[in-house]
């Protein structure tokens, strides 16, 4: 099976049909060879069972393809993040949290308020890819039990941490402080020099692209400070309502 994610042509050994069929929409009929193989070891899915007991070995096997192929992408500017990422006109704007904190809730707040003009690029876990120096937020049939992904790539605007709060507020993270949370939100790999990678595209992430910390009760409201922070709608580093 030949995919496309974040426009790297990736050839994937599945012995099991579930990965497959996750994966149709992002099939490459194209001429362009892979840029690598992956596939899961024996090895590699027992010890996923060992983390994850209950689930099948279909299921196992595919998370196992799946973090290959972001260990991998780290050698092409890219990097996964544990997050939300939404596209309102065009633009990505990510949302990070711990589990429980409300990600999916607050997305569904963009979601209505954007309706036609909104749509979720991957509901859990996209590929963050610098491509022509400029960060984008891509699709991947891996998404979170929701299952809300989109085979796009979408610059992104901005990347913002939640947090709940009795009001809605929002600031800029510092970079120690950005960098301390998204290391806990993307894989680390074992290999000292996928390792180092990681860290060098995680710091290039945090360069290029601003990231937020948002205080909110996820009420509608919440949406409207956010948007206007990070579209660049208000003007200012702080924004509350």
């Amino acid at each position: 099976m030949i995919l496309k994610l974040a426009d790297i042509v990736i050839e994937v050994k599945s012995r099991y049909r579930y990965t497959y069929d996750i994966c149709h929409d992002y099939l490459y009929s194209g001429r362009k060879p892979p840029s690598f193989s992956v596939f899961a070891t024996n090895e590699q899915i027992a010890d996923e069972r060992k983390k994850s007991p209950g689930y099948s070995d279909d299921v196992l096997e595919s998370t196992c393809i799946y973090r290959n192929i972001c260990n991998e992408l780290l050698r092409y500017d890219a990097i996964l993040i544990h997050s939300a990422a939404i596209c309102v006109d065009t633009q990505a704007y990510l949302f990070s949290a711990k589990s429980g904190t409300g990600k999916t809730t607050h997305v569904n707040l963009w979601l209505d308020k954007f309706g036609e003009r909104a749509f979720i690029i991957n509901g859990d876990k996209p590929i963050l890819r610098k491509i022509d120096n400029k960060f984008y937020a891509c699709g991947t049939p891996w998404c979170g039990k929701e299952g809300s992904n989109k085979n796009v790539c979408v610059p992104i605007k901005g990347i913002c941490i939640l947090e709940r709060g009795a009001d809605n507020k929002i600031d800029y993270a510092e970079n120690k402080e950005a960098l301390l949370f998204l290391l806990t939100q993307t894989p680390i790999p074992q290999k000292k020099e996928s390792a180092e990678q990681m860290l060098d595209n995680l710091g290039k992430l945090i360069e290029s692209v601003p990231v937020y910390r948002l205080r909110c009760n996820m009420e509608p409201a919440a949406c409207d400070v956010a948007y206007g922070a990070m579209s660049g709608d208000v003007i200012g580093k702080k924004a509350e309502f």
